[in-house]
């Protein structure tokens, strides 16, 4: 029997609302300013508020190459002028930091980056400083349960903003699968770091070193711009693809998760990426775990989503160091797109390219990292499957 004057919970409601982590959605059909700030205030507001900023805030877009918003290679300037904007209407004084660092082959192009970009107009206005994360230095720390990283260097405006907003973008990646908000803080540490990090022969060894990272310091907001994301062999050299979200989530893995469904996964935790970040207890166990806000999570996926070429999540857990070995991609170099400029051999872990007249790969150094791949400006370094994983891939069952 209902006690008067109260309303009994709908099936399922007692449910939603013991759910611990809060992801919310909005519809936003393109870039102009009037529907992303509409969808910013939206998100924010039901993700729980802005967090409180403090005097020094620190946004961090995904800023991986000089290249056009329309390429779906690093976070729209639309989203990110808003949310600068938001912040400063909430506290005028605060002092604004746009702020990532490129491939580290771009560090030195700064002025063309932050121009094709789109980063460079807001500093001109008055809106953010912009800067690489490099600027202030480096720190070197010793990341909290670190299970692949014993040290890093890490961009010292990173550890002493007062506040941290990640604006990532949705895109997919040849080696990670995908790369949202927890990959979106890999930018953080210094060469040396980064490389260490996509050196080990070990299977899963990136995917440890990129969630020491982001546990050295998690933001205090995420925001994923997934109005265009990019789908196939991301995240440089990918096909922007019409998705039409904005999410927001203070928990960097709940939006993450939600992400990969997007993309089509079924089983989101099968990501290697987001598997360890709920194994270390940073964010939601099962899907079951979030509250969506604003959308339906069926409303969300993207019909046919073309992911990375991958295969090696659907190997039995005790196989996979074998299957990493014998079930792989690799870069292979197309010719005539080479201009011989040196950057594949400049990116690479371990020395594993020299350079004649075109690059040639020591197939028996390579940690097939796919650097190279994620870096030619040219796209001349491709990735191709070798004959096991391609008659593997034929056999899979769908994910």
């Amino acid at each position: 029997m209902s006690v008067k004057g109260t309303v009994p919970h709908r099936k399922g409601e007692a449910e939603i609302l013991k759910k611990s982590f809060t992801v919310a959605c909005a519809f936003c059909k393109d870039y102009s300013p009037e529907t992303v700030g509409k969808a910013l205030v939206e998100i924010i507001a039901n993700s729980g508020g802005m967090p409180s900023t403090g005097k020094h805030v620190l946004l961090k877009p995904n800023l991986l190459s000089p290249r056009p918003p329309e390429d779906a290679v690093t976070t729209h300037p639309a989203v990110v002028r808003m949310t600068a904007g938001l912040v400063k209407d909430m506290v005028p004084q605060a002092r604004i930091r746009i702020a990532d660092n490129p491939g580290y082959i771009y560090t030195d192009q700064q002025d063309d980056l932050f121009r094709r970009t789109g980063m460079t107009a807001m500093q001109e206005e008055g809106l953010a400083e912009v800067k690489l994360l490099s600027a202030d230095g480096y720190t070197a720390v010793k990341p909290p349960h670190a299970a692949a990283l014993e040290s890093a260097r890490v961009a010292s405006s990173w550890l002493s903003a007062d506040s941290i907003i990640n604006i990532a973008k949705l895109k997919t990646h040849v080696e990670t699968e995908i790369t949202a908000s927890i990959k979106n803080t890999f930018g953080i540490a210094d060469r040396t770091t980064r490389m260490s990090a996509h050196g080990a022969r070990k299977m899963g060894h990136l995917q440890r070193a990129v969630v020491d990272l982001f546990n050295i310091r998690q933001p205090d907001l995420n925001i994923l711009d997934a109005v265009i994301c990019m789908e196939g062999n991301g995240p440089s050299r990918g096909t922007p693809r019409f998705a039409g979200w904005l999410l927001a989530s203070r928990n960097a893995l709940a939006l993450d998760v939600v992400a990969a469904c997007m993309m089509g996964y079924d089983k989101p935790f099968s990501v290697p990426l987001l598997r360890e970040a709920s194994n270390r207890g940073y964010g939601p166990q099962s899907l079951e775990d979030i509250r969506i806000i604003g959308a339906h999570l069926e409303d969300l996926r993207v019909p046919s989503f073309r992911r990375a070429t991958s295969a090696i999540v659907n190997i039995p857990e005790q196989l996979r160091g074998l299957g990493h070995r014998m079930l792989s991609l690799y870069p292979e170099l197309v010719p005539e797109k080479c201009t011989s400029c040196g950057i594949c051999r400049e990116v690479c872990p371990v020395q594993a390219i020299t350079i004649v007249q075109i690059p040639e790969i020591d197939r028996k150094r390579c940690v097939k990292c796919l650097c190279c791949h994620e870096m030619c400006p040219e796209g001349a370094m491709t990735v191709r499957e070798n004959t096991l994983l391609k008659i593997f891939r034929k056999m899979q069952c769908p994910r």
